[in-house]
C-alpha cells in the first residue's frame, strides 16, 4: 500500500496545516511526535492525508502547538 497517496482533499489540507504550524514551531517530525505524544508513524500519515484524527486527537495537537482546533480545520 501507497502511503504517499492522498484519498481525501481534505485531510490533505488538514495534514498541510499540521505540517505548517509543526515547522512554525521549529518541530522536525521525530522531535514533534515524542513531545506531543503522538507516533511518528501517526504523524507522516496525519501530513500525508491518509488519517483522519477523531477531534480528542487534533485538540491535542493543537493544545501542543498552542494554537486552536479551528485553525488546524479553517481552510
Amino acid at each position: 500500500m501507497d502511503i504517499t497517496k492522498v484519498k481525501d482533499p481534505i485531510l490533505k489540507k488538514l495534514g498541510n496545516k499540521v505540517k505548517y504550524y509543526r515547522e512554525k514551531r521549529g518541530f522536525n517530525r521525530d522531535r514533534f511526535a515524542i513531545e506531543a505524544e503522538v507516533s511518528k508513524y501517526y504523524l507522516y500519515r496525519l501530513e500525508y492525508g491518509n488519517i483522519s484524527p477523531g477531534i480528542l486527537r487534533l485538540k491535542q495537537i493543537a493544545d501542543f502547538l498552542d494554537i486552536r482546533v479551528k485553525d488546524l480545520i479553517d481552510f
